[in-house]
């Protein structure tokens, strides 16, 4: 999750936490729960890891491939201890297929095979406190560091992508408590690059829903 400090006593967050729910996987007793962060954590491992240069576009259009090429690529990755049992037992599948079978996903894959797809980027981005909050002094510089989920070049430009896991009733809750991250990371990337327009994508796994910002 992103946040910001800088050399002074300057320190928040630019943005909501993630709503925090109770979530029963199978390895646990029926007495303990699971955060809304854990549960996060879990299906943002599984993207990471995903392998998407084997998502072509005639396979996300079919369920049932989807599906094959999810258990098959997530088995492998708790054979080589790269996704524990916790993790495995705390995602949705399902909620995962509906991803890979999304426009987004199929976007993606065509990026990976162009060897222009990134995951897991972490970045650090300067900006004037009073970007931030008026009342803070322009000449004091605040670092906003975080790490981006995923973005990749099409056609010139960048396009963004954040998923999130938060137990959310409609798409405007999360563009009203992610939109600021997202303008950062945004910038961030059209810091260090000729690339300009990024679009920007939130995924809600708890929607099935892209929400173009």
């Amino acid at each position: 999750m992103a946040g910001m400090r800088e050399e002074t006593d300057f320190s928040f967050h630019i943005y909501e936490e993630e709503t925090v729910v109770p979530y029963l996987p199978g390895f646990l007793n029926k007495d303990e729960k699971v955060s809304g962060s854990m549960r996060g954590s879990a299906f943002h491992k599984v993207m990471e890891l995903f392998d998407f240069t084997e998502l072509t576009k005639e396979t996300a259009g079919d369920k049932e491939a989807v599906e094959n090429l999810l258990k098959g690529q997530i088995a492998v990755m708790r054979q080589t201890g790269r996704l524990s049992e916790a993790y495995y037992e705390t995602v949705s599948l399902p909620k995962i297929t509906a991803f890979l079978m999304s426009d987004a996903a199929v976007r993606m894959g065509e990026a990976a095979r162009a060897g222009k797809l990134h995951k897991e980027q972490p970045f650090v981005l300067g900006l004037p406190a009073n970007r931030l909050r008026a009342d803070f002094p322009e000449e004091e510089k605040v670092l906003i560091q975080g790490i981006i989920d995923v973005f990749f070049e099409e056609e010139g430009r960048y396009v963004l992508l954040d998923y999130k896991t938060d137990a959310v009733k409609t798409a405007e809750e999360l563009v009203k408590r992610y939109h600021v991250q997202l303008d950062y990371y945004a910038e961030a990337l059209e810091q260090f690059s000729q690339c300009r327009n990024t679009e920007k994508i939130l995924y809600s796994f708890k929607l099935g829903e892209e929400i173009r910002l």
